[in-house]
């Protein structure tokens, strides 16, 4: 009999060091902290941000606990990871996304650093933790997450605790036995529901951070050598997948291209040799990933052709028919694609027909008048007559084909690959120039912790993290 998929992970990951990370890895892993840690200094500037650090404070304060980012107050490991989590996850487009709706690094990346400071670890072991726990939200998720989402559960925390544990229990030295443990724990503690983003409650603000939470506290639990764990708690009869996707046998309720049915060895499959994060994009406009794709691709036809606006007729955009469909067919928000609406697909291809883009976290407007992109009429009047979504079963997940219609009869035509958004380190970095102008640090602060992390595996520890994030390491 094959050993569980939790085994098969735990013994990867307990012998896994940082000499047998591919290069690649180790360079995206480094963007993907560093892209949480500017997301962290703006989120530690908002009033979520400084909300969540006062209540952390004034409930888990702990002078010899773990520093709050940003900030330098100590708390309780769970107490700073949460603040922590809540600051990266305060501007909402800054940040990692995988397959539509997961976002792992709001979870796995400040639970890391806070568990690195308190064991004591370099960076190059902060690296290897995050590629372990990366790699485990990541298969977990890829094709289950249009089932998850039809059960109403919102993917991205679900999937992030199971991460969140085995990077923690890493870094907390576990062996195999100690990181299957923290496995079968987070599957307790995984939750989240899509009806807060639905109804608009608010509470979908702090599943991510809570994610962290429940992570780091799984792996404090394995680590006490109490709990054995379920051995089959990820694929059991009534075990993970049971819960969150509707089967344990690999039975798909939607798929993004595909059979409905998924060989559960696939998901162990090349692990070590295969990496699956190497797939993850950057969210850098205020939407969801599926979105990107079209504002770019608008935005090269656009500049490619001299695309003045006035002179579109049509802007037809076919996506994959899920991305039209958001969260998921069973249940869709007043922003699903096929609706044209501020905020949704119809607003940012005409955004960018308009105005040749649309400006990143912190940078300015992109109208001529300075006006804020929910309130550019040239905007929503195209929006409301100019922009046609077409749902395609077949097309592969975030790779838009967009075909622009003139006036005079003329067309345009491209397509976007979603390879082309698996950024490295030094793609990854224009953008976040890109949000200088607000950025709290200023262009000094951002230079800073761009060196720092391009030459990340050579820190002794996790203390520069916390000092360049300081309002004052810019000065």
């Amino acid at each position: 009999m094959a050993d569980s998929i939790s085994r098969q992970f735990a013994r990867w990951a307990a012998n896994l060091s940082y000499e047998e990370r591919p290069p690649a890895v180790v360079d995206k892993v480094k963007a993907l902290i560093l892209v949480h840690l500017v997301s962290g200094v703006f989120g530690g500037a908002s009033a979520r941000g400084r909300e969540a650090v006062d209540l952390i404070l004034a409930e888990e304060g702990k002078p010899d606990g773990a520093t709050v980012l940003g900030h330098g107050g100590k708390a309780t490991r769970i107490g700073a990871t949460y603040a922590n989590a809540e600051m990266m996850k305060a501007e909402e487009h800054l940040e990692d996304s995988y397959r539509m709706i997961t976002h792992p690094g709001g979870s796995l990346v400040p639970a890391a650093i806070v568990n690195a400071e308190l064991g004591h670890r370099s960076m190059k072991d902060v690296i290897v933790a995050l590629a372990v726990g990366y790699e485990l939200s990541c298969r977990l998720a890829n094709d289950f997450v249009p089932s998850t989402a039809a059960r109403g559960f919102r993917p991205a925390p679900i999937f992030a605790t199971m991460g969140t544990a085995l990077t923690t229990a890493k870094l907390m030295g576990l062996d195999e036995d100690g990181l299957v443990a923290a496995i079968a724990l987070a599957t307790n503690g995984a939750c989240g529901l899509f009806e807060a983003g639905l109804e608009g409650g608010g509470e979908t603000s702090v599943q991510d951070p809570n994610a962290a939470r429940a992570g780091v506290f799984a792996a404090m639990i394995a680590s006490q050598g109490r709990i054995k764990g379920s051995e089959l708690a990820i694929e059991g009869p009534s075990g993970f997948y049971h819960a969150f996707t509707g089967s344990n046998t690999g039975k798909l309720t939607y798929a993004f291209t595909g059979p409905l049915q998924v060989d559960l060895g696939s998901i162990t499959e090349g692990l070590g040799s295969r990496y699956e994060l190497l797939t993850i994009m950057f969210r850098m406009y205020n939407t969801g990933g599926y979105n990107h794709q079209v504002i770019n691709l608008m935005a090269e036809l656009k500049q490619q052709h001299h695309i003045d606006a006035a002179e579109i007729e049509e802007v037809a955009v076919t996506m994959n028919w899920l991305e039209t469909l958001y969260p998921s067919p069973a249940f869709r928000d007043e922003h699903a694609p096929l609706v044209p609406a501020v905020r949704g697909t119809h607003y940012f291809a005409a955004h960018a027909a308009v105005n040749g883009g649309f400006p990143v976290v912190g940078e300015k407007s992109m109208a001529p008048d300075g006006a804020a992109p929910e309130k550019d009429e040239r905007v929503l009047e195209f929006m409301r007559t100019r922009v046609r979504i077409i749902p395609e079963k077949g097309r592969p997940m975030f790779s838009p084909a967009i075909t622009v219609t003139m006036k005079d009869g003329k067309t345009h035509s491209g397509e976007f690959p979603y390879a082309r958004m698996e950024w490295n380190f030094d793609q990854l970095v224009p953008w976040l120039q890109r949000c200088v102008p607000e950025f709290p640090l200023g262009q000094a602060g951002m230079d800073r912790l761009v060196a720092m992390m391009r030459d990340a595996d050579q820190l002794p520890s996790v203390a520069p993290l916390f000092e360049a994030t300081q309002a004052t390491a810019a000065h």
